[in-house]
């Protein structure tokens, strides 16, 4: 979809997977969870990955969208709250802004008083924890129960895009989320900034932006609206 979104625009798009979805090394803590989804109040959803792997274990255990009936779901972006309607499910909020916070306040208004509400949710085994301790505050129990990891690549995989990046032959990379920025890098080893710094880097949003800085990269473009569209948009005003 991406690739198809650059092509519209006229660019030519080289699509390098940065980012290994596995499950997790333990099953067992989401198919526990969903077992026992009618004790849940909320279910939320941080990414389209946590939304497939979620309904894949749902279908090993025999069941379907409808063990999610008891519960509200939440969303973290349109994307998410589409992949859910694909699955069956209407999100009952949807975050706008890609971010754990927002994600937590639209998930707050929705509940109300939070005191003592479950919330599940199901995501990648490493990701920022601010939309669980922003609900803990608030009184909420939220189970954070790993549905997927995320691994980088083998060297061999970038190999071109070394070549590529070494000869100047990138005029662009988008940096998609923070995995994508700490994968590529990974892959790359650590002549990673300068090999990155024949090219403009795009950042999706201010989180993924201080990550690539972390790690020694110069962003030069950030998206204003934290989606791939918005980072597209972004990055053919600056070309223009």
């Amino acid at each position: 979809a991406t690739a198809d979104l650059l092509r519209t625009r006229g660019a030519d798009p080289w699509v390098v997977p940065t980012i290994e979805l596995h499950p997790p090394a333990d099953r067992e803590p989401l198919l526990a969870a969903l077992r026992n989804l009618a004790s849940y109040d909320l279910v939320a959803f941080t990414s389209t990955n946590g939304v497939d792997r979620t309904f894949e274990e749902l279908r090993v255990l025999g069941l379907d969208a409808r063990a999610l009936g008891p519960c509200r779901v939440a969303a973290i972006g349109d994307a998410t709250a589409k992949r859910l309607t694909d699955h069956g499910i209407f999100a009952d909020v949807t975050a706008k802004v890609f971010r754990g916070e927002a994600l937590a306040d639209s998930i707050l208004e929705l509940l109300g008083d939070a005191k003592g509400k479950r919330v599940l949710v199901p995501r990648a085994l490493e990701a920022r924890e601010v939309l669980p301790e922003t609900l803990r505050e608030a009184g909420a129990h939220a189970d954070v129960v790993p549905a997927y990891r995320t691994l980088p690549p083998v060297p061999e995989t970038v190999a071109p895009l070394r070549e590529a990046l070494a000869a100047g032959k990138v005029d662009a990379i988008l940096l998609t989320s923070s995995s994508t920025v700490t994968n590529l890098c990974a892959a790359l080893g650590s002549d990673a900034p300068a090999l990155l710094a024949t090219s403009c880097l795009a950042s999706i949003g201010p989180i993924t932006t201080a990550r690539a800085r972390d790690l020694g990269l110069h962003v030069r473009v950030e998206a204003a609206t934290f989606t791939v569209p918005g980072v597209v948009e972004a990055l053919e005003t600056h070309f223009r």
